[in-house]
Parts: structure tokens; C-alpha cells; sequence
């Protein structure tokens, strides 16, 4: 118990009067990636510091609270690292004690280096020489980020801890109605019992030890020999808002690590899932797919095992039939769109789910691009005569499109770095570092998701000439690169002129056999995606 104890009190550590600026921004992200793995692992700890007296230091309090309302809120893990990264760097920077003479120093490297998610949270420095964050947190300015970062400085630094409901509901009152949504995931957290609360439990007193989504775990005392054990939530009552001293709930939770890790069940925090592998019952869809004589009821039965498959092709061979009938049953959605389509389709609803499984500042413009690349590709395919249905078309974009969701250098900016004198060209489409080609990382990516040989090497051959490209996919290889740099044109130079006078542009056109007029056309019929979200 005094081990996490004394562990949490030296979570945080500014770092050295020595360390250059590089080193002490190095220290800062290792720091947060420390917190961040503490409470992923343990969410309860920094639930517990929410409502419970204790004699953490406030800096370490604020930092556990955002690090838990940022997953609570789906950040993705790079991004709020560096948000927690940030907030040290405020710290620093706010300090008394910090030598007057090195904060320019400081400034100048995050400017340099385009570090705009640690600009915006050291804008806050007013709020925390202040120690006023409750002044400061309904400007309606404020990213969702800093609001955060204000919000958990208020709780940290709350001298009753027991309000903190009822601080909470003010909070959420006085925020700009137009944001108030972005808080909306926080409120499972203040609207039941907190780990270190003293409940009763099917009408039995004792202490709340753990949480997820669905259960607790409640320490009582019981004749079976048996310390505690995990129990819906709609079985654990708090009449009254009792805590248990911080002491005492560590080492409950300590003693009880073992029972509480040989339970099952859906973990308190957002379950985000790995985006190198598909879900298992998609593998089983596709092997049904790749037999040579499908049996359609038994594809069926399996797809309707996954309600969120389900509902996807109902809802879009409804919209898609030429009389626009509701569909009732998978299997007239299977019948509709063919075999090979359904799986093109499932493939890319399911990956697409878990690219924008997390949130980051350009997560909009990056599902932007890559939605409308996938329609001009689709579009393209349906005029054009090649292997392509409109589905693998667009099922092969996505997985083109994948780095803007992986790479780390898009989670920690704020604009995308567009390479505008590469007009017509995937792997240098954008400025942003990395050691693995861009169409090398989408063709590994569609070996893991079981994609055909002939897809994985028209997307490798999307780095080449399209005069380069051997006759067999080079119709699919242009459609491919025409839609992506048509996109890209789209939202960013919007020029689609200059593009189609491009040399490159023009043998991508000759290839496919187009007139720049079908380009124009592509556009007319995408024009409800031809927009820019912009971040509030």
C-alpha cells in the first residue's frame, strides 16, 4: 500500500534545471506516457482521487483526472500523451520557481517544431498562476482539450471533495450549449458510485473497489469466506455520499488485485481495439466468401451474429435499391449487392470503425479525405472498364488512405501538412515523417486484413509511373491515383484545373480512356462531400 502510495506522489517530476529544451521535452513525454499507462491499467486510482480526501500533490491529481476524462472522451492514446505532455510543460512554465531566462527557449522550440497542441494548453498559464480554473472554463474559445485540461485543474484543486456532483452539474450549465456534448461521455463518471465509496450491496454495507462498464466490485464481509465479489451496478446503492479514507481504499485495492483480475466483463474505460487485425467475425465472414460454393443462408447467419453488420447492410441496400424499398432481411441485402460486394463492404465498414475509433484534432479532415477518395474511386470504377467493382474500389482507398490515421505525425497536429508541388502522387502527398513508405504501410495493412495478392500490388504499384505499371492492373492503379490526387486538389489547392493540365493527370486520363468533362461530372455527383470540417 505505501509502495503506490509513495509511487503516485513521485509520478510527476519536472525534470532537471540542466536538460536542454530537447531533453526536457523528451522527459515531459515520458512522463505522461507513464501516467497514461498507470491510468489505462487503473482506472479507479484516478477515479478515487475525484472524491476522496488525500494529500497527493495537485499537479499529480490533475494529471490522473485528465489522463482519465481524455479516454473517457476517446483521445487517442499519441495524442493525449502529448496533451498530458503539455500540461508539465504548463506546470513548468507557471512556476515561481522556474529560471525567468529559459522560457523563451522553451516557446521558440515548440513554435519551431509546430507543437500547436502544447501552444494551445500553455495559453492557459493565466488560469494556472491564478489557480482560478473555474473562471476560465466556459470561454467558448477553448478546445476540447483545454477544457479538459481546465476541468480536471478544478477538481484537483476542489476543497470539498464530496461536491464534486454537484461542481460538475454547475460546470456543465455554464459551457456554451454548442459544446456541451463534448463533456457528454464524462457523465457516466459523476452520475454513479466512484471506487472508495462506501455502498450498500444488495442491501449488505461495504466498499466499492472497482469498476467497469456494467459492474462493481464490492468488499464486504461475508460468512463464505469470501472478501468481496463483482456485482451489476443497478445492485450497489449510495443513499448517502460516504468515502473511505485514501489510505484504506488503496490498500483494499491492492489486497484485492487477484480477485478482481479472474473476473470477465466490458472494462470501465472505451474498449479500443487493434486496427492491424480484423475482428474475428469478420475473418469467419470471409472465409464463408472465399469458398467456391457459397452457401448463402450460412453466410447470412453469420452476419446477422454481428448487429452492427446487420444494421450497416440494411440501412444501406435500403438507400441504394433503385425504388428506394426498406429491406427486411440480410438476405435480400446479400441478394441485392452480390457476394464479392457485401464482403468489399463489410471489410470497409469494419475497418473504418477502427480507424475512427479515437479522436485527435484532424480526425475530421483526415475521414474527410479519405471518404471522398473512396467516392471518386467508386465513381470512377463504374465508368471505367476494369477489375474494379465500385465496393473494391473504394474497399482498396481505404486501406491507400490508412496512414492518415496511423501515422503518428497526424495525431499531434493541428493542420494537415499538404505537399502541394507533388500534384499528382501518393507517397509524397504529405510532409510527415516516417521510416516506412506510405504505400508500404497500406499494402501490409491489406495482407492483414486477408486482401486478394492483386489488390496488395496495384496499391504497391501506386508509387510508380502509371507508364511503369504492368498492363494488367494499370487501369486499376489510375483509378486509384486520379481519385486520390482529385481529392486531394479538391480540398486542398482547389484547383482541379491545374490538376487536369497536369502531364501525369493527363496520361491518368488517356489510360482510362476519360475527358476531363467526366472529371467534372465525378465532381457534380460527389458534391455533398466537398466540404472542409473545421474544428470548434
Amino acid at each position: 500500500m505505501t509502495g503506490i502510495i509513495s509511487t503516485l506522489k513521485r509520478l510527476i517530476h519536472i525534470g532537471e534545471a540542466e536538460l536542454s529544451v530537447e531533453q526536457r521535452i523528451n522527459h515531459w513525454l515520458k512522463n505522461a506516457k507513464r501516467i497514461l499507462t498507470l491510468v489505462n491499467a487503473n482506472p479507479a486510482l484516478a477515479a478515487a482521487t475525484l472524491h476522496i480526501d488525500n494529500d497527493l500533490p495537485k499537479d499529480t491529481q490533475q494529471l490522473l483526472l485528465l489522463a482519465l476524462f481524455g479516454k473517457l472522451c476517446r483521445f487517442n492514446d499519441h495524442y493525449l500523451q502529448h496533451v498530458l505532455a503539455s500540461l508539465l510543460a504548463t506546470f513548468w512554465l507557471s512556476s515561481a520557481k522556474t529560471p525567468r531566462d529559459s522560457i523563451p527557449e522553451v516557446i521558440r522550440f515548440l513554435r519551431k517544431h509546430n507543437l500547436a497542441i502544447w501552444q494551445d494548453t500553455v495559453k492557459l498559464q493565466k488560469a494556472f498562476q491564478t489557480g482560478k480554473y473555474i473562471n476560465f472554463i466556459a470561454d467558448n474559445r477553448l478546445n476540447l482539450a483545454q477544457r479538459l485540461s481546465l476541468l480536471s485543474g478544478v477538481f484537483a484543486t476542489n476543497a470539498k471533495k464530496n461536491d464534486y456532483q454537484t461542481v460538475f452539474t454547475h460546470i456543465a450549465c455554464r459551457l456554451p450549449a454548442y459544446h456541451r456534448h463534448h463533456i457528454a461521455p464524462l457523465i457516466q463518471l459523476f452520475e454513479g458510485s466512484l471506487p472508495g465509496s462506501k455502498v450498500f450491496a444488495n442491501g449488505v454495507p461495504g466498499a466499492l473497489v472497482d469498476v467497469q462498464q456494467n459492474h462493481g466490485y464490492v468488499f464486504t464481509l461475508s460468512k463464505d469466506d469470501e472478501d468481496g465479489k463483482w456485482l451489476p451496478l443497478s445492485a450497489i446503492q449510495a443513499p448517502v455520499l460516504l468515502s473511505l479514507p485514501f489510505e484504506h481504499f488503496i490498500a483494499l485495492y491492492t489486497d484485492t488485485a487477484n480477485a478482481r483480475a479472474n473476473q470477465g466483463g466490458t472494462p470501465y474505460l472505451p474498449s479500443t481495439f487493434a486496427i492491424q487485425h480484423p475482428p474475428k467475425a469478420l475473418i469467419t465472414i470471409i472465409d464463408e466468401l472465399q469458398k467456391q460454393d457459397v452457401v448463402i443462408e450460412q453466410l447470412c447467419e453469420k452476419i446477422e451474429k454481428v448487429p452492427t453488420f446487420n444494421h450497416f447492410l440494411m440501412l444501406t441496400a435500403s438507400q441504394d435499391n433503385r425504388l428506394q424499398l426498406p429491406v427486411k432481411s440480410i438476405k435480400q441485402a446479400v441478394l441485392t449487392y452480390g457476394i464479392e460486394r457485401v464482403g468489399d463492404m463489410l471489410i470497409q465498414f469494419a475497418l473504418l470503425e477502427r480507424l475512427t475509433q479515437n479522436q485527435f484534432p484532424l480526425m475530421g479532415m483526415c475521414k474527410q479525405i479519405t471518404l471522398l477518395a473512396c467516392s471518386f474511386s467508386s465513381y470512377f470504377a463504374q465508368i471505367v472498364d476494369s477489375k474494379f467493382t465500385p465496393q473494391s474500389a473504394a474497399l482498396t482507398m481505404t486501406f491507400i488512405c490508412t496512414p492518415l490515421f496511423t501515422l503518428p505525425g497526424f495525431k499531434v497536429s493541428k493542420s494537415l501538412p499538404v505537399r502541394l508541388d507533388n500534384i499528382v502522387s501518393i507517397n509524397n502527398a504529405f510532409k510527415v515523417k516516417s521510416d516506412t513508405p506510405w504505400l508500404a504501410i497500406a499494402s501490409e495493412l491489406a495482407g492483414s486484413w486477408h486482401q486478394s495478392s492483386t489488390w496488395r500490388a496495384v496499391i504497391h504499384q501506386c508509387g510508380k509511373a502509371s507508364t511503369e505499371v504492368p498492363k494488367s492492373i494499370q487501369k486499376e492503379q489510375a483509378v486509384l491515383v486520379l481519385s486520390f490526387s482529385l481529392a486531394k486538389a479538391c480540398l486542398f489547392n482547389q484547383d482541379v484545373y491545374t490538376l487536369l493540365q497536369d502531364i501525369n493527370a493527363k496520361t491518368l486520363l488517356r489510360i482510362l480512356s476519360l475527358e476531363p468533362n467526366d472529371v467534372l461530372s465525378a465532381l457534380e455527383s460527389n458534391g455533398q462531400l466537398l466540404f472542409c470540417p473545421l474544428p470548434l
